[in-house]
């Protein structure tokens, strides 16, 4: 009987685990690079790795094509805000 429910604990990890990567990620808060300071820029690049890393998680999962090409849009679009912001505020930075 222990078996059966061990089994079915394994099963339940499983599916858990499973929905949590088909969340749909929220896309992160990118500083404004006219008044950003050097943490708020590292906090950035963390934050959109760990958006991008989830959002790939998210486009494994059995979603349609509607959705999976939203995401990747709203991926292209989140990493080009970013690298703009980056540029903006290296450029600000440098004086």
């Amino acid at each position: 009987m222990k078996s059966v429910y061990t089994g079915f604990f394994i099963a339940a990890l499983g599916f858990s685990q499973l929905s949590f990567a088909c969340t749909r990620p929220d896309a992160p808060e990118i500083p404004d690079p006219a008044t950003a300071v050097t943490p708020q820029m590292i906090k950035a690049k963390n934050d959109v790795q760990a958006y991008v890393d989830a959002a790939e998680k998210y486009l494994k999962c059995n979603i349609s094509t509607t959705q999976h090409n939203k995401m990747v849009d709203e991926m292209r679009e989140v990493a080009d805000k970013f690298n703009q912001a980056v540029r903006d505020y290296k450029a600000r930075m440098a004086g």
